[in-house]
C-alpha cells in the first residue's frame, strides 16, 4: 500500500474541524479546515491548494458541514464553534457561514443556536430517499454547561436538526432532543447500521458504544437506542469488515484511549451481545477512524491516527479474521496528529485518498493514493 503525503499548511495552530467540498465550482474537491486554537476557517483550493481565509472571527472551530442552504449551486459552510477544551466553552454555537458571491469577499455568519460545549456535526440521510433526500444534521455536545473547565460529569447531548428552507431566519430552525444523558460524548459516526437504506447514528460516550436508529419521523417520534458495548470509547465507524453481510462497529476505547477494537454481531443486531476483537493497544491518544476500500480488493481495510505522542496515522490489514490477525502498515510516522480524517477520491481516478486535520502537529495534508 503506497500513499504519498501532501502537505497543505504547517501554520495553522490546533486543526481540527475538517471537511471537503467543491466551493469553487470547478469540478474538483477543496479542502475545509477550522482551529480550536486561533480564530481561522480556511479553504484550499484544489489542485495547487491556494489558501482561502473564510472567516477570522471567534475560534473552537471544532466541526463543519458543508450544504448549498441557500440553492445558489455554491455549499455553505455549517460549523460548530465556540470550543476550546482549556476555556469553559459553554459558549460554543452552531451557526452557518453563506458563500459570498465572489472570491475575497466575507463568508457571513448566520446564528442557528446556542450549544454549549457543541463537539461534532453531520448531515445524515434518515430518509432512505436517494442522495437529492434533503439530509438532517446531528448534533452533538461533548458535555454539559455544569463545572469547571476540565470537569466532565455534566452530560453531553445529542440532536436532530431539520435544515430550514429559510436559514437566515434563526427561528426557523427546528431541532429534536434525542439524548441528554452522555458523559463525554466524543465521536460521531454516520452509517447504515442495520443495511435498511436508512442512515443510523452511532455515538461513542462514556455510557459506550450506542446506536441510534431513525424512525419514520425523527423530528418527532422516539429514536430507538441499542447499546453495542457498555465500555468507554471515543470514535466508531460501522463497515462490514469480514464481508458476511452484516455490519461490524469499530471502537477507539476508552476515550483518546490505546485501544483499536472491532465488534461482531452475535445474533439479533439490536438484543444479542457483540464480540469484542482487539486489533492495536499501542495507540497514544487515539483519535478518528474509518473501514474502507483502498485497494479496490474488495477487503475493507482500517485507518487509524492517535495526536498524543508519536503523532502517526496507521492502516490495518485483515489477514485472516477468523484468528483475528491483522498487519499493521504506515501511512505518516510522526507527521501526523489527527484531529479529523475524511477517506474519499480526490483526484477523480477511482482510488480513495485521506485528507486529515493535525490538531497536535498543526498542519493540513492529504495522502494520495498510488496503489496500481
Amino acid at each position: 500500500m503506497k500513499f504519498t503525503g501532501h502537505l497543505l499548511d504547517n501554520t495553522f495552530k490546533s486543526v481540527y474541524g475538517l471537511t471537503v467540498a467543491d466551493i469553487n465550482g470547478d469540478g474538483q474537491l477543496d479542502i475545509i479546515a477550522g482551529s480550536t486554537g486561533e480564530p481561522i476557517i480556511a479553504w484550499y483550493e484544489a489542485p495547487h491548494w491556494k489558501r482561502h481565509l473564510v472567516t477570522n472571527q471567534d475560534s473552537g472551530h471544532i466541526t463543519i458541514a458543508p450544504y448549498d442552504l441557500t440553492g445558489n449551486g455554491t455549499p455553505d459552510l455549517i460549523v460548530g464553534s465556540g470550543f476550546f477544551r482549556g476555556v469553559n466553552a459553554a459558549g460554543g454555537y452552531l451557526h452557518w457561514l453563506e458563500a459570498p458571491g465572489q472570491d475575497g469577499q466575507n463568508w457571513k455568519s448566520h446564528h442557528i443556536a446556542d450549544v454549549p460545549f457543541i463537539h461534532r456535526i453531520a448531515l445524515t440521510n434518515l430518509s432512505g430517499g436517494g442522495s437529492n433526500a434533503t439530509p438532517f444534521l446531528i448534533v452533538a455536545s461533548i458535555r454539559g454547561e455544569d463545572g469547571k473547565p476540565g470537569e466532565w460529569h455534566s452530560p453531553g447531548s445529542l440532536w436532530c436538526y431539520e435544515l430550514s428552507g429559510t436559514p437566515r431566519d434563526t427561528v426557523s430552525w427546528k431541532s429534536h432532543l434525542l439524548d441528554d444523558g452522555l458523559h463525554i460524548n466524543h465521536g460521531l459516526s454516520i452509517n447504515d447500521v442495520d443495511q435498511d437504506g436508512r442512515d443510523d447514528v452511532l455515538i461513542s460516550c462514556t455510557e459506550g458504544l450506542i446506536w441510534y436508529e431513525p424512525p419514520v419521523n425523527p423530528m418527532t417520534d422516539d429514536w430507538g437506542k441499542w447499546l453495542i458495548s457498555d465500555r468507554e470509547c471515543s470514535d466508531t465507524f460501522a463497515a462490514d469488515i469480514d464481508g458476511d453481510g452484516v455490519n461490524e462497529i469499530l471502537a477507539i476505547e476508552p476515550w483518546h484511549g490505546n485501544n483499536l477494537v472491532w465488534y461482531k454481531a452475535t445474533g439479533d443486531l439490536r438484543t444479542d451481545p457483540w464480540e469484542r476483537h482487539l486489533i492495536d493497544d499501542t495507540l497514544n491518544r487515539g483519535h478518528s477512524l474509518a473501514a474502507v476500500d483502498v485497494d479496490d480488493d474488495g477487503i475493507l481495510e482500517v485507518i487509524c491516527g492517535y495526536n498524543g505522542e508519536g503523532t502517526s496515522l496507521h492502516l490495518y490489514r485483515p489477514e485472516n479474521l477468523a484468528h483475528n490477525h491483522w498487519r499493521k502498515e504506515t501511512i505518516d510516522d510522526g507527521g501526523l496528529g489527527v484531529g479529523q480524517m475524511q477517506v474519499v477520491d480526490m483526484t477523480g481516478n477511482g482510488r480513495l485518498d485521506i485528507v486529515a486535520s493535525g490538531l497536535s502537529t498543526g498542519n493540513v495534508k492529504w495522502y494520495e493514493n498510488l496503489t496500481s
